[in-house]
């Protein structure tokens, strides 16, 4: 059977996208894009996108291609102490991250393109309010909840990756589970509701009234990362 050349040259960029992950998974986000964009832009990538729009929920949100106020950093510190936005803020510059840009709406092409952006431009929210560092392990705790509630592909490829980064480096193996252990949790609590969230019209709010609404009491109680969550609280 005769395989197509263009298919042949995705589908390497994607595994030494992977296995280079594999490698160095400190630099992550360079080496994996190439291979998110091989999988973003295929069958399983459509596939994905067109679950997520089943739920009314979603669907709404990208057809209204909803954006509410984004505040800039110096208006996100200076919101109540406690609060979504300036605990999130506050994560971003212990880390020494940039701050999370609004999203961009000009160049979406459908539904499921706009639900795959904000999944990436809400994703550092979604880390304040989960309580997940971004060690290996609640980066592989965030990854399983995209792999196995938001239908994400290139979740699956990044997870992969650093299941085997774990397979040789021992030290790191079972914080990894860990963290699959723990996304695996969030993704029954939470189902699509995370994605479905309208941050934006609560910056001001304490994030503890946010994990309420999204009923993970429980679950936090046991996470893995309490660390992280005593940071975030």
């Amino acid at each position: 059977m005769r395989i197509d050349p263009q298919l042949r040259r995705r589908a390497l960029r994607a595994t030494v996208g992977l296995l280079e992950t594999a490698r160095d998974p400190d630099h992550t986000l360079e080496h994996a894009l190439p291979m998110l964009d091989v999988i973003s832009n295929s069958g399983l990538g459509e596939a994905g996108r067109a679950r997520l729009l089943e739920d009314p929920l979603l669907l709404a949100l990208a057809r209204e291609r909803y954006r509410g106020p984004w505040p800039d950093a110096d208006a996100l510190a200076a919101m109540p102490t406690g609060s979504l936005g300036r605990l999130h803020q506050e994560r971003l510059q212990r880390l020494g991250l940039q701050p999370t840009p609004a999203p961009q709406l000009t160049s979406l092409e459908g539904d499921g393109a706009y639900l795959l952006q904000r999944l990436r431009s809400t994703h550092d929210l979604h880390h304040a309010v989960l309580g997940l560092p971004i060690t290996l392990a609640g980066e592989a705790a965030g990854a399983t909840y995209y792999a196995q509630a938001l239908h994400q592909p290139g979740s699956v490829a990044i997870l992969a990756a650093w299941i085997l980064h774990g397979q040789q480096e021992s030290a790191d193996h079972g914080a990894i589970w860990a963290g699959i252990r723990f996304g695996l949790e969030l993704a029954e609590t939470l189902g699509h509701r995370l994605l479905a969230m309208r941050w934006e019209e609560g910056w001001q709010e304490p994030i503890s009234l946010w994990r309420q609404r999204l009923g993970l009491a429980e679950l936090l109680a046991r996470s893995p990362f309490q660390e992280e969550l005593a940071l975030l609280s």
